[in-house]
């Protein structure tokens, strides 16, 4: 297949679409190649309410949150300061 057959197909295909979110992942797909900042992640999704737009995470990000959520409850974290130490640690190994 040629390539203006694909863009004629494809622009058909988005002209007969009335699906806003697929819309609004198309656009973000044209933006992220334009600015060439592709991204391994779920794009982000917002609704629109009355005066301000909502987040809303995806099913990936929003399992993501609740294991973290689950983490903090069991104590299955570090402080910034203890990060940090390990941070500290790290580098100074490496430059032995």
């Amino acid at each position: 297949m040629n390539i203006d057959k694909l863009k004629l197909q494809i622009i058909a295909k988005i002209m007969s679409t009335d699906d806003v979110e697929l819309l609004n992942r198309i656009q973000e797909i044209i933006d992220a190649y334009k600015s060439n900042s592709f991204v391994n992640e779920p794009s982000s999704t917002y609704q629109k309410t009355t005066s301000e737009n909502i987040r809303v995470f995806s099913e990936w990000e929003q399992k993501r949150i609740d294991i973290a959520l689950k983490q903090v409850e069991n104590g299955e974290y570090i402080t910034d300061e203890e990060a940090q130490i390990e941070i500290e640690k790290w580098f100074n190994e490496q430059e032995k």
